[in-house]
């Protein structure tokens, strides 16, 4: 085996700011045919903790890279710019949000010929991954979510990620102009992963990531050591966005405290949290679950207005 190792610039703009805007890719590879995955983080420069699964799943890869058989090709910074600032979006004038931007444009605006560039570099690949964070108001369990269209033949594909759920999105505009959705409208394979950012020491959360892309590797015939990885010990429940998923929001503006649910199966008219105004010394608003099932998304204890959304129930999700 030729274990091959390669940093590359596979795409770059100049800004009205001055600075540069490179995307680097690490491309790990076996030197002999193989499958080929691709893995992209930070496309939203608020989102860190693709930084640390990438660098673990590179640090597996070359410290055991016998056990590599094919090409895994890292992107761990699309938005660097926005990374550098902790900033969402773009840090251009105005601010831009690159994963409402594909598929881009060879010829367009420095946004739209870097989303064309990465596109087309992760085009062929036998899977894509792009991972995102949940931000600093709101937790996520460890989701992959996906495009309606092919889902039935693809769920079966990303049970082993080993996620706590999987979760179908419907066919919008909004979807279709990021990565992933871009992708999919395409016929790729290609889905996000939605990890948790709950802890500022995220060591179990990015392990647990970098086992679930092993076992999909190892599914691929992409890594051949079965012991770099757990294996699921149970049903991954499937929500689809319209059917069986309840959005909570709240009704006053005020601070939101909530209850620890997350992960957990509650039940319907359970409390998750309430509402005060420190001003009044009063409870603004009391937040019951509407439904039974699983709770897969909290809101942190934060400021909250009229609309905003404070859970996520999966309601014929179980545990």
């Amino acid at each position: 085996m030729n274990f091959i190792k390669e940093i590359t610039t596979i795409a770059d703009a100049s800004l009205p700011i001055d600075e540069p805007w490179r995307i680097r890719r690490c491309r790990l590879s076996s030197g002999t045919p193989g499958p080929r995955i691709c893995i992209t983080s930070g496309i939203h420069g608020d989102e860190m903790l693709g930084q640390l699964i990438l660098y673990k799943l590179s640090r597996a890869i070359q410290d055991h890279p016998d056990f590599l058989n094919g090409t895994v090709d890292l992107y761990p910074m699309l938005n660097p710019l926005g990374l550098d600032l902790y900033e969402r979006m773009v840090p251009a004038h105005p601010r831009l949000d690159m994963n409402r931007a594909f598929p881009g444009s060879e010829d367009g605006t420095p946004l739209e010929t870097m989303c064309w560039h990465i596109l087309n570099d992760v085009l062929e690949a036998d899977l894509i991954l792009d991972i995102h964070a949940s931000t600093n108001e709101k937790n996520e369990l460890f989701e992959v979510r996906m495009h309606f269209g092919a889902h039935e033949e693809q769920i079966p594909k990303v049970m082993s990620l080993c996620p706590d759920l999987i979760w179908v999105y419907p066919d919008k505009p909004s979807f279709r102009s990021s990565l992933t959705g871009s992708l999919s409208h395409l016929g790729r394979d290609a889905f996000i992963l939605e990890v948790d950012t709950r802890s500022y020491l995220p060591e179990s959360d990015s392990d647990r990531v970098v086992s679930g892309i092993l076992s999909k590797m190892h599914d691929l015939g992409l890594w051949t050591d079965s012991a770099s990885f757990i294996t699921p010990d149970r049903p991954v429940p499937v929500l689809y966005s319209g059917r069986n998923i309840s959005r909570i929001t709240c009704e006053h503006a005020g601070i939101y405290v909530p209850q620890n649910h997350l992960g957990e199966r509650v039940c319907a008219g359970q409390s998750l949290g309430y509402i005060i105004s420190a001003l009044e010394g009063t409870v603004l608003e009391s937040v019951p679950a509407p439904c039974s099932g699983l709770v897969f998304t909290q809101r942190a204890y934060s400021a909250v207005y009229p609309g905003t959304l404070l859970a996520r129930i999966g309601e014929e999700a179980s545990v």
